[in-house]
């Protein structure tokens, strides 16, 4: 009985990551395009992705601005961030992650994204 219930746990969490992985894939695609070609969007959603931006602790709204070369900055390396941050790259990454993971997943996004997918419709 307890492994079964292990099981559907275990079932259950990892469904819940895979919707999470998506979602943050999702947004990083968002992020890399947006910061390739800053005039993708509108100034509206540019706006808003900024507010979502305000989500994360302002150092790490700071390197996700870097990292994505979003709103003006320039594409900045993993390696360099990390190394500001004295940091490992693997442990900058993991923040970077964790970052998008917490943006993702909140409804601020989620409205952004509809946005985007009326205007591409447009």
């Amino acid at each position: 009985m307890r492994r079964g219930i292990m099981l559907v746990c275990l079932s259950f969490i990892y469904l819940y990551l895979e919707i999470m992985d998506t979602l943050s894939q999702e947004l990083q695609d968002f992020l890399i395009r947006l910061g390739k070609e800053p005039g993708c969007v509108s100034e509206k959603v540019e706006h808003y992705i900024k507010h979502i931006m305000h989500l994360v602790y302002a150092d790490d709204e700071d390197m996700l601005q870097q990292y994505y070369g979003l709103f003006g900055n320039d594409v900045k390396p993993l390696e360099d961030i990390a190394r500001e941050r004295r940091v490992s790259s693997g442990t900058m990454l993991k923040i970077i992650e964790a970052n998008l993971r917490k943006m993702a997943v909140s409804p601020e996004w989620q409205m952004v994204k509809q946005l985007i997918g009326r205007q591409a419709g447009e």
